[in-house]
């Protein structure tokens, strides 16, 4: 039986070695507000999106995104489930088809979550730009219904 568990615990570990490998140590980081890398997710989308680690497009990420003052987003999916956290600004997040979050006002600290692939909205609301943290897992695109 002990011999088992430790023939089991050595496959276990060698197959951990090949993502292991793959990943980096993590270590320490430190990037000012200013030096924040900003770029457009689309030019005709006045979004700016801000990666903190991972590529959102291949896999889990965490990402800044920053909207100006005002900003309505349209209908639009994601092709994964993702998380979300108020940084800056009141923004309003909504599913169309069902009314979930309809006149749900998101404060600073405030959060939701959007499963991939439902149509659904954003806004920024407030007075001045709004910065949300996003999450994800998995392969993360925004698609907007053709």
């Amino acid at each position: 039986m002990r011999a088992r568990l430790i023939v089991a615990a050595l496959a276990l570990g060698l197959a951990a070695l090949p993502a292991m490998a793959a990943d980096p140590p993590v270590q320490n980081r430190y990037v000012p507000t200013d030096k924040t890398p900003w770029y457009k997710e689309a030019p005709n989308i006045p979004v700016e999106l801000a990666p903190l680690w991972g590529d959102r497009a291949k896999g889990e990420a965490g990402t800044l995104l920053r909207a100006p003052a005002g900003f309505q987003s349209g209908p639009h999916s994601h092709t994964a489930d993702y998380w979300a956290l108020i940084v800056e600004g009141e923004w309003a997040h909504w599913v169309g088809s069902t009314g979930e979050g309809r006149g749900v006002r998101l404060l600073p600290g405030a959060h939701w979550t959007q499963v991939h692939t439902q149509l659904h909205e954003d806004a920024c609301v407030s007075k001045t730009p709004c910065v949300i943290f996003l999450f994800n897992r998995d392969p993360y695109v925004t698609e907007f219904p053709k």
